[in-house]
Formats: structure tokens, sequence, C-alpha cells
């Protein structure tokens, strides 16, 4: 049970909501961030010339299910919701991780531009996901490969709502979405590694600097 303290303050970390109502704000914010930096990857992708191959013979043995476009697709949501659903300072950390990570991610997109096999769209039976793919395909070509923003995102993204049991929701989602990008062919497991190994650089200077403030702040007490 909450104090009148931890009531007033909307520390909400230890139960389920102390509000059910989402930020609309931040959602909106999420919502933007998310066109504005479609856009400039999509600008990137139709710029360079796709010449690096990491795919792999595992990668091979990974199935093709076009149903798995719905998952793939769902991030978008995902993210968004749980910006909603996160407290201002979960936010506001999230916004500098993602934007790290989107200038990180386009650096290397265009010293890497990579080449992708994927299936023939013929051989899709679902004609609803056939043309739903085939748009994906000619929309995103595979050129910003590694590492996976896809995956990044929407490992940083699982942080983001202040409730905990919102939060442990939220792992399931995120390993779906990220079994995706497999599954529906739009990366290789060295772009999910290299998706995974970018959120943990976010998460390692995000503690980093609260470390830093930490140490700046008893140095100002001490003084």
């Amino acid at each position: 049970q909450k104090t009148a303290y931890e009531i007033y303050q909307c520390d909400w970390s230890s139960d389920v909501c102390s509000s059910d109502l989402p930020n609309l704000r931040q959602a909106a914010l999420a919502a933007l961030a998310l066109v504005l930096g479609l856009a400039l990857y999509l600008g990137l992708e139709r710029g360079v010339t796709p010449r690096v191959d990491l795919s792999s013979s595992l990668d091979a043995r990974i199935p093709f299910l076009p149903w798995t476009w719905a998952v793939y697709i769902a991030y978008f949501p995902f993210v968004v919701l749980a910006a909603a659903y996160a407290d201002e300072a979960r936010f506001r950390r999230f916004a500098w991780q993602a934007g790290a990570a989107f200038a990180l991610a386009m650096l290397c997109f265009m010293l890497w531009p990579e080449i992708l096999t994927r299936p023939p769209v013929a051989e899709i039976d679902n004609a609803f996901l056939r043309q739903r793919i085939a748009r994906l395909w000619w929309l995103d070509a595979p050129a910003n490969g590694f590492p996976s923003l896809h995956v990044a995102l929407t490992c940083l993204a699982c942080g983001l709502p202040a409730a905990r049991v919102l939060r442990r929701a939220a792992v399931p989602v995120a390993l779906l979405i990220v079994a995706s990008t497999l599954t529906l062919k739009q990366h290789t497991l060295a772009d999910v590694a290299g998706g995974l190994a970018l959120a943990g650089l976010m998460v390692a200077a995000a503690v980093w600097r609260r470390g830093a403030r930490r140490a700046v702040r008893s140095a100002g007490a001490a003084a």
C-alpha cells in the first residue's frame, strides 16, 4: 500500500499503477519521432548501394512465416503504448537513448549497407499477406540492416512503462517482435545481435550517466 508521499510524488514502481490514464503527450511525441525517424531511415536507404552480406547458414534454416508480418508491424503501437504508460523520467531517458541509438545505427547503415536475399513474394499463398509484404519490401529495402533498429528500440521500450507488471508483460511481446524480424526475413541473425548490442550499450550509458550524476551530487554535498 502506498504512502501519501508516494502518491503525491507519483512513484509507480511498486505496484500496478497509480493512474489508469495514459500520457497522450508522450504517446504523440513517440509517434511523431517514429514517423520522422522512418522518413530519415527510408531516405538513407535509397541513397546507398548494398554491398555487405551478413547472412549465414543459420539464417537459411529460419523458416519464412508470412503471418508474422502482423507481429512485426506491432512494433509501432508497442513503442507508442509503452511511451504512454511511462513516467516522465523514464520517457526522458528513453528519448535520449533512442536518439543516440538511431544516430549510431544510421552511421552503421552508411558504412555497411547490407545485401539481403528475400523469398519470392509470389510464394505467399494468402493474398492479403502477399500484398502487405510486397508493399513492405518495396518500401523497406534491406540496405539498412545492421544493427537492427527494430530490435534495439523494441528492447529499450520494454523499460518504459512505469508499472512493474506492465514492464514484465512487455517482455514476451518484445521477444515476439524481435523474432518476427527473422521469420519475416527483414533481418539476419547478425543484425539482431547488433540490435541487442546497441540496446545494451544504451542501457550501459544510462547506468554510467546515473552514476556520474550521483558522484557529482555527492561531491557537491561533501563540499
